[in-house]
């Protein structure tokens, strides 16, 4: 190697440790920046998580709700079924 070559990569040693030190800087903000949007991600999954437990909470108590609905219904056809068929039997005696 001639002495000029070497003059070169002298020259050129400060250039290239600055560029390194740009491309590490660089490397860093992108580390950063897919933090940032991995935290971001995991909070939206985390109020899309709650938002459906609370959903599903409520889809519960719902069903909870309409079974006991419709278990309140049936009684209260059987117990007009059973009115209905009292009062047409009165009525055929009265006839």
């Amino acid at each position: 190697m001639s002495g000029e070559e070497l003059d070169r990569i002298r020259r050129n040693r400060k250039e290239i440790e600055e560029r390194l030190r740009d491309v590490e800087g660089l490397e860093r903000t992108l580390k950063a920046l897919k933090l940032r949007l991995l935290l971001e991600r995991r909070e939206r999954l985390l109020r899309k998580l709650e938002e459906m437990e609370t959903n599903y909470r409520e889809l519960v108590e719902f069903e909870k709700k309409a079974k006991e609905d419709r278990s309140y219904m049936l009684e209260l056809r059987n117990e007009l079924s059973r009115e209905n068929a009292e009062l047409r039997k009165r009525l055929g005696d009265m006839r």
